[in-house]
């Protein structure tokens, strides 16, 4: 009798850790690649080059995700590609580093989500003004020469100052002690002790 009542709790146990999986991964999956206030970027340590590549969400760069119409638009989507071609205002290294930028490419990216638009043709009311047609993603690769590249252990983002539609950026840093990730935040807009 006894060890029956043992196997119930097992098999409890074994269900709950299943929901709880399947739950994370629904959370993961929502987060997707498209989600507003939230970027990534990584950067890449290697001798005293330093590569950083960044992308946000449109509604996270100029407070819109669609491609720019009118002139307003036009003139804020100019003002952050002129911008975020200035990496070290948006990204501050320490100054020991003594990085330079080296080549700044920064492109817009306009991704066509056609999942949304299969639940749009049958039914206009499910999709969301919001989620309908193309969102534009702003990408910018950077290439950085520094003069002591392994004094960089802690970065400062002045970027959520410049972009306040942004709420955090997920980093993947890459140097000589290998790949950690962090996040920084509008709230903590730093990184220390890399």
């Amino acid at each position: 009798m006894g060890s029956h009542h043992h196997a119930g709790i097992l098999f409890a146990a074994g269900i709950f850790i299943f929901v709880s999986a399947a739950h994370a991964e629904e959370e993961r999956r929502e987060l997707g690649p498209h989600v507003h206030g939230h970027g990534t970027l990584a950067i890449v340590i290697e001798d005293n080059n330093v590569q950083m590549e960044l992308s946000a969400p449109g509604m996270d760069i100029v407070g819109f995700e669609y491609e720019a119409e009118t002139a307003r638009e036009k003139k804020a989507v100019e003002a952050a590609l002129t911008d975020l071609k200035e990496p070290l205002k948006l990204v501050v290294l320490p100054e020991p580093a003594g990085c330079t930028v080296t080549s700044a490419d920064v492109k817009i990216v306009v991704e066509d989500h056609k999942v949304h638009d299969a639940v749009a043709e049958s039914d206009k009311t499910a999709e969301t003004e919001e989620h309908a047609g193309p969102h534009t993603e702003f990408r910018a690769t950077y290439a950085l020469a520094c003069a002591e590249a392994a004094s960089i252990t802690s970065i400062y983002f002045p970027f959520f100052d410049r972009f306040s539609g942004s709420e955090k950026l997920d980093v993947t840093a890459i140097n000589a002690n290998g790949q950690t990730a962090y996040q920084v935040t509008r709230e903590v807009p730093r990184l220390e002790e890399m």
